[in-house]
């Protein structure tokens, strides 16, 4: 377990306006709580708090906090939580809970494949459902990681939390029936039915067409077979008497 310093202050203003001047000179604004104390508002550098992250130990460093202000207190404690910027992701606030070394703490800590799966080999896919335990231990016996070997594993068998091993200084608190990993026979995925080629849709296309001409055809055969019925003859008209002429 890594354990590094960090200077920081203790601040005054708990504004917005504070705050963003903290963060303009490089500051990242921050509280300090734990048991038996009252919460101290501080500030440490950026730069500083990034590099105590990214040792082996991540999250779980151990970090003794000098505060710069009259008395040189310093403090032990672990980062808590972090507060980011939802674009930059750039640590905006961060919470730092103060410890006892000689007290257990509960931390969550890495699980680390190693080894090629045999069920790999057969076909199976290998599955992750849990990265991380939780385990309770004294803050100096935290573990960087927990390695497990898959290479025995075939297609069906899963790893639970109650596999993983772990010191004898250290207690697993994830629930012992907790899957962290399994290999499984990958999914079948139904491929959609082939497009019919050019030429069958061409055809396909034709076919009403043609299915309405040879119906107009057989139309028009009919209309020429049917018998065509006999116009009725004009009655002559009685043609009317012609008037006698006057005076004859």
């Amino acid at each position: 377990m890594e354990r590094v310093t960090v200077q920081a202050k203790r601040r005054d203003g708990l504004g917005k306006n504070q705050v963003r001047r903290l963060r303009r000179d490089g500051l990242i604004p921050g509280i300090v709580y734990g048991r038996g104390s009252d919460p101290v508002p501080v500030a440490v550098e950026s730069k500083a708090l990034r590099a105590a992250l990214h040792t082996t130990s991540g999250m779980n460093v151990l970090i003794d906090l000098a505060l710069a202000n009259g008395d040189r207190e310093s403090r032990t404690v672990m980062v808590k939580d972090l507060q980011r910027d939802i674009f930059l992701r750039n640590i905006t606030h961060v919470d730092f809970y103060a410890i006892d070394l000689t007290r257990t703490v509960e931390a969550h800590v890495p699980i680390t494949f190693v080894g090629h799966a045999a069920g790999i080999a057969e076909g199976g896919v290998f599955e992750v459902h849990l990265r991380e335990i939780l385990v309770r231990c004294l803050p100096m016996q935290i573990p960087e990681h927990i390695e497990f070997d898959i290479s025995a594993l075939e297609v069906g068998d899963a790893i639970h939390a109650r596999d993983l091993v772990v010191p004898s200084d250290v207690a697993v608190v994830t629930p012992p029936e907790e899957v962290v990993a399994t290999i499984v026979v990958p999914k079948v995925v139904e491929e959609a039915a082939p497009a019919p080629a050019p030429e069958a849709a061409a055809a396909a296309t034709g076919e009403a067409p043609a299915a309405a001409a040879a119906a107009q055809a057989s139309g028009e055969a009919k209309s020429a077979a049917a018998p065509e019925k006999p116009e009725r003859p004009e009655k002559a008209k009685p043609e009317a008497p012609a008037k006698a002429e006057k005076g004859s």
